[in-house]
């Protein structure tokens, strides 16, 4: 379970990365990817989706992590 959750982690940070690094190359803003909190990023779909895909398995990672922390 250990390792599943390591490759979720990495696959989720390595997604959410891609994410932001497709938006900065299509647009040019690099302080919008550097304040990503904000609302000024306009993002397009398909790097939307690859964001909340990658904030999906983070989370999924970190459940993994609690649940065996549990047990």
């Amino acid at each position: 379970m250990q390792i599943a959750e390591q490759i979720l982690l990495l696959a989720g940070l390595a997604i959410v990365a891609f994410s932001y690094l497709s938006y900065w190359r299509r647009t040019g803003d690099a302080r919008g990817v550097l304040m990503f909190w904000r609302k000024g990023m306009a993002m397009d779909v398909r790097e939307f989706k690859l964001q909340r895909a990658g904030l999906a398995l983070l989370l999924v990672a970190v459940v993994l992590r609690f649940s065996g922390a549990l047990v």
